[in-house]
């Protein structure tokens, strides 16, 4: 079953943040509630459909289709794409791109990230939701 919508996600920050896993993580146990730090988390879950957990001002964007999610993969890839740090991952956007919306057409969850010049990093998410592929147990987080 196709999703019926897909929540798209963005973060950009210092690369020491993302690299800081335990607040990255839902729950210390499996079946238990996501802990606080991971609640108030900014950062990208270390299961890209873990997004579906984190509070509803988390989703960027709601999207109904999967071509309106592939575009705006695609926007956002090309509006930061100046400032990643390798030449080749700018050049690569179109084709990021287009595998995105390959993925998503399916009801895939799409996830990249890129470094930035300096000491940052970005991270673009598209999560197929109500159900999501990985994990159809996942609730929606605009219905919590």
């Amino acid at each position: 079953m196709p999703p019926a919508h897909f929540h798209a996600y963005h973060w950009q920050g210092e690369r020491r943040v993302f690299d800081q896993e335990a607040d990255r993580r839902p729950a210390a146990a499996p079946g238990t509630p996501p802990s606080p730090g991971f609640l108030a988390n900014p950062c990208t879950p270390l299961r890209i459909s873990d997004w579906l957990l984190r509070p509803s001002g988390a989703v960027a964007r709601t999207l109904g289709a999967p071509d309106a999610a592939a575009d705006w993969f695609g926007r956002e890839a090309a509006r930061a794409a100046p400032a990643f740090a390798d030449a080749h991952e700018r050049a690569d956007v179109p084709g990021r791109a287009r595998s995105a919306a390959l993925t998503l057409a399916w009801g895939g969850d799409v996830h990249a990230g890129w470094y930035l010049r300096g000491t940052g990093y970005l991270t673009l998410d598209v999560i197929g939701c109500s159900p999501n592929h990985t994990d159809p147990r996942l609730p929606c987080p605009l219905r919590g």
